[in-house]
């Protein structure tokens, strides 16, 4: 019952913020919404981290939660890397920096400049590698994420 309300509270707050809000999610977007994935495919998934509080013109920082799924476990000796795209309202700093918080998860840590308060939308391409013990897999998904800026 109360995983219910908390959906009903988070759509009928999206509602009110045009959809523009923290969690908030337009169908067929990559914003992240509770529960649901930025990326995923059967053997990793990336999660939105805890929201920073972030203000126009500040350096901001966003966290992307790396999970290694099944048997595969987070690549120690992957160059990982966060390639933002280009956007005058989102400048990126770097390439993020990635840090393994143990076998099986990461996070990487987005450090970036919203031009304006609202809704920043910090959209690139995550780098990174989980192995099993048979094979290591390279992907560079597309990740979207709908960040707060106050």
């Amino acid at each position: 019952m109360a995983r219910e309300r908390t959906a009903i509270a988070l759509g009928l707050a999206c509602a009110a913020a045009a959809l523009s809000g923290p969690g908030c999610r337009k169908a067929g977007d990559g914003a992240s919404a509770a529960g649901k994935p930025l990326a995923e495919k059967p053997f990793y998934r990336i999660d939105a981290g805890p929201p920073v509080a972030c203000a126009p013109g500040a350096t901001c920082e966003a966290r992307l939660v790396l999970t290694a799924l099944g048997s595969y476990h987070v690549n120690q000796d992957y160059p990982f890397k966060f390639v933002g795209e280009p956007a005058p309202a989102v400048a990126v700093d770097g390439d993020g920096a990635f840090a393994i918080d143990d076998a099986r998860h990461g996070t990487m840590t987005v450090r970036f400049r919203p031009a304006a308060a609202g809704t920043a939308a910090l959209v690139g391409t995550f780098k990174l590698s989980v192995c099993s013990d048979d094979t290591c897999e390279i992907e560079t998904p597309r990740i979207e994420l709908a960040v707060p800026v106050g």
